[in-house]
């Protein structure tokens, strides 16, 4: 039986992506567009306005990546840490456009074990063979 060693890259950008989530969380203000304005005002046509990203998509990213690669890191599957990640990501969207029902938690974890069994059975047929 083979160990498998974790990955340090993992735990080294679960460590990145937290701290930078923390910073993003508590130096940008939700309601603001983060936009590149003062380098793009030589040019003749204003790019600023398709340049402009809301910091909430940012933080959807950093999270992401975070739960990804410290899920990756734990369970020692990558698929596991894209499961995780996923989950966290669209009960946040949920949550966002106010659908705080408990049917939709009980419907989105009934989904996603669902998508773990299918995984630990792919697993578990590689593995026999």
């Amino acid at each position: 039986m083979r160990h498998r060693q974790r990955p340090l890259v993992l735990l080294i950008t679960a460590i990145v992506s937290f701290i930078a989530l923390c910073c993003f969380v508590y130096f940008i203000a939700p309601d603001t567009n983060i936009s590149l304005q003062g380098e793009l005002t030589g040019l003749p046509f204003s790019l600023d306005r398709f340049l402009s990203v809301p910091p909430l998509s940012i933080f959807f990213v950093l999270l992401a990546i975070f739960l990804f690669s410290a899920g990756s890191y734990i369970l020692k599957s990558k698929m596991h840490g894209v499961l995780i990640s996923s989950f966290v990501g669209i009960y946040l969207l949920f949550r966002l456009n106010h659908l705080t029902h408990p049917f939709f938690l009980i419907l989105l974890l009934a989904l996603f074990f669902v998508l773990e069994l299918f995984i630990s059975s792919k697993n578990n047929s590689k593995s026999s063979n």
